[in-house]
């Protein structure tokens, strides 16, 4: 049962989200912390003879992304050590793809308010043989992401009398936003943020604003299959700090999208100074929470509206938590059913979890 106190493998988890066909691929205004707490005491162990095997739906990473890939990890490893406009050439480069593909270096460079010079030394910077070289790799993956597009508002007649309006056009919109996501899922990423989820010994889920609302579903469910999840979100009824127990031990979910609410950085700061592990779920590898995170996973989050669309991060929370219950195997399930049992008996809904099929 949850418990409030004012003192304190992503294979296949995309089955049935999203069209099978597809291909692989928040500014603060408080740093005051409540901290919501589930049931204390140890999380269960990692039975590999529990583990629950998930059917899979091929999600793989195209061969030929692989220089792309690279380029991005090395635009995050020197990002803080770049000059302003070398920073402009880095982020342009990680959020128009298909522009640095198909552009020539002096229209980039107009795009970007640098000299063409500055952006073939900087693609030497990233050991590459010039300009050319950076839209080679570049065209590899918009190219293989490009043929496994869909678009369901303008490809799907059931859909088609929605295109040309606003309501078909955030849903397309949506839609290549969750494309774009699982075409750049890390694979090895998100088993090692299982591995971790499920082996921590206290997990911190942690969010402010928009992104608070993926936050609060993440915790909650994540409740329902391992002890010990502390849920930390702004509030100034409470005015508690950042949790100062925080071990080497646990770790800290931190989900954070434009403009990036600071407390949401502070408390992962303070999880870093403790040894703790970060999961960063972000829009970019070198947004602040995807330079410091220990593991960074990317979902995309823009919007055709003035708010962010959670669309694909909350995917990829869906996505984590069906893969700590593959890596939990029995004992998340057990767990989920002596809850069930308990909101049935305290008659806490209409519908009586216990009589469900699973």
């Amino acid at each position: 049962m949850l418990t409030i106190s004012s003192n304190e493998s992503i294979r296949g988890m995309f089955d049935g989200v999203i069209n099978p066909k597809l291909s692989p691929r928040e500014t603060a205004t408080s740093s005051r912390w409540w901290v919501r707490r589930y049931h204390r005491g140890r999380p269960e162990s990692c039975n590999e003879g529990n583990v629950i095997p998930i059917r899979t739906a091929g999600v793989n990473l195209p061969s030929d992304a692989v220089g792309s890939g690279d380029i991005v990890k090395e635009l995050r490893r020197q990002y803080d050590r770049l000059t302003e406009s070398q920073r402009r050439i880095a982020e342009y480069i990680i959020e128009h793809p298909q522009e640095v593909a198909f552009s020539t270096v002096d229209q980039m460079a107009e795009r970007v308010d640098v000299n063409p010079s500055t952006i073939v030394r900087f693609t030497y910077r990233l050991g590459l043989s010039g300009f050319t070289d950076l839209q080679e790799r570049m065209q590899q993956l918009v190219r293989g992401q490009l043929s496994r597009t869909g678009d369901p508002i303008s490809e799907g007649p059931a859909a088609s009398r929605l295109e040309g309006t606003s309501f078909g056009a955030s849903l397309s919109h949506d839609w290549q936003n969750l494309h774009h996501t699982i075409a750049g899922l890390d694979a090895a990423a998100f088993d090692r943020a299982v591995d971790t989820l499920a082996r921590a010994r206290r997990v911190y889920v942690v969010a402010e604003l928009s992104s608070f609302s993926v936050a609060h579903y993440f915790a909650l469910a994540l409740d329902r299959l391992r002890s010990d999840i502390s849920l930390l979100a702004p509030n100034d009824a409470f005015g508690l700090p950042p949790p100062v127990e925080i071990k080497p031990e646990h770790c800290l979910v931190a989900f954070t999208f434009p403009p990036y609410a600071k407390a949401t950085y502070h408390v992962a700061m303070w999880a870093k100074e403790n040894k703790a592990k970060v999961i960063a779920v972000t829009n970019s590898p070198i947004s602040a929470l995807g330079q410091i995170g220990d593991i960074v996973l990317l979902a995309d989050s823009t919007g055709i509206g003035p708010q962010n669309s959670l669309v694909a991060p909350m995917v990829l929370a869906n996505a984590l938590l069906n893969g700590v219950v593959a890596a939990k195997g029995m004992s998340a399930l057990k767990r989920q059913s002596r809850l069930d049992r308990l909101t049935d008996r305290w008659d806490a809904f209409l519908l009586k979890l216990g009589n469900l099929d699973r």
